[in-house]
């Protein structure tokens, strides 16, 4: 039996809602582990349609929480650069929403953070 990759969402609106939360859901080696998200009605639909394991208010909490394996930031675009140092911080492998950053300069940045055993991504 394979173990499944246990995943953290933060950010539960549209995008997750139309595209990365149906494709978890279909996914066979993906379990949705927890989710996070500062609008508590957003949270609670979600939480309602996907059933998480755990059910987070903000990003820090998925980013400690011992049994996420990978985060999926679906955030706005100013908030990617900071969410995902916090995330590679806590040993994460990291899915970003395009743009990566808003400046080259930020991208750069969290590119030196992150270690060379995680994976690290960004829809284009």
């Amino acid at each position: 039996m394979m173990n499944k990759l246990r995943l953290g969402l933060v950010g539960c609106g549209p995008i997750a809602q139309n595209a990365h939360l149906p494709a978890i859901e279909k996914a066979r080696d993906i379990q949705l582990q927890a989710i996070a998200d500062t609008d508590p009605v957003l949270r609670e639909r979600v939480s309602l349609r996907y059933r998480p394991q755990s059910i987070y208010k903000h990003s820090d909490e998925v980013f400690a929480d011992p049994n996420v394996d990978l985060v999926i930031l679906a955030v706005g675009d100013r908030l990617h650069v900071r969410l995902a140092m916090d995330a590679a911080r806590a040993g994460k492998h990291v899915l970003v929403e395009k743009p990566l950053g808003v400046s080259t300069q930020e991208c750069e940045d969290l590119r030196s953070l992150v270690p060379l055993d995680r994976v690290f991504g960004c829809w284009l």
